[in-house]
Order: structure tokens, then sequence, then C-alpha cells
């Protein structure tokens, strides 16, 4: 619901037993909501994306990109390593602003190896990729 509070979920890193990771990143995308009103939309399509900082306990804002196309791996920087046959679990929140658009889509959710070369394989500069539905409606 617009306005209402924020859903949050988990997004667990489970390392293989093949290699380590010296740099994965979980970054966030939707595309773009038609509004109701003639006029830009808000940033976001009016969502807010937050990650809790687990040293802090504080909830920091995330980038979410609105497009309709899909940014390559080798854009991105930054993230943080992951050795052979460890777990990692990343607490996110999503909420709907007061303002933007109504309707539903999927919040798409890519783990990113910030350090593959831009020649790499899909699998492996985007080793895991999935999707959370989210919805924003008025009260």
């Amino acid at each position: 619901m617009r306005g209402g509070a924020a859903r949050e979920f988990a997004v667990t890193l489970a390392g293989g037993n093949v290699r380590a990771y010296t740099a994965l990143k979980v970054v966030f995308q939707m595309e773009m909501m038609i509004g109701e009103d003639p006029g830009p939309l808000p940033a976001g399509n009016g969502f807010v994306l937050e990650r809790r900082d687990p040293s802090s306990g504080v909830w920091r804002p995330v980038e979410l990109r609105v497009a309709n196309d899909v940014q390559p791996h080798f854009l991105f920087s930054g993230g943080a390593p992951l050795a052979r046959e460890a777990m990692r679990t990343e607490r996110f929140r999503i909420r709907a602003g007061a303002e933007g658009p109504i309707g539903s889509l999927p919040l798409m959710i890519r783990v990113v190896d910030t350090t593959a070369p831009p020649s790499a394989p899909a699998e492996q500069g985007v080793p895991a990729r999935t999707s959370l539905a989210v919805a924003a409606r008025r009260a």
C-alpha cells in the first residue's frame, strides 16, 4: 500500500565448493511503472529500498535501478568477498512511498561478481538471480 509499512526480505549468498568470490554485490532493478498522472514519475517508481547494516543495525538506502533493460555486470563496482563454502545473509526492506503509480511488478534481484571481466559469460558475471513480487495500491 502506498505510504504503508515496509516489507522485509533477506538474500542469502551461499558460496559453492568450487571457488571463492572477491566481490559479490546484490543489485536491484524494476521496470518503469505507468503512472496515473502525466508527468515524471518519482525516483524508484516511488519505492524506497534499504539494506540493514549488520554492524550497526541501521537501515541505509540502496540503489533501485528503474529501467527496461539490464545493466551489464561489468558496470557495477563494490561488493564484499564470499569464501568458498561460506554463507552470508543480507537483510533488505522495500516500501511503496506515498506518491507514485499503482500496480505490481517484479523486483529483480541479481548477485553480481563485480570482478568478472567484461567478456565473462552471463553465468560468471551474474552467478545468481531471482525476483520478488512487489505491489503498490491506494489505501
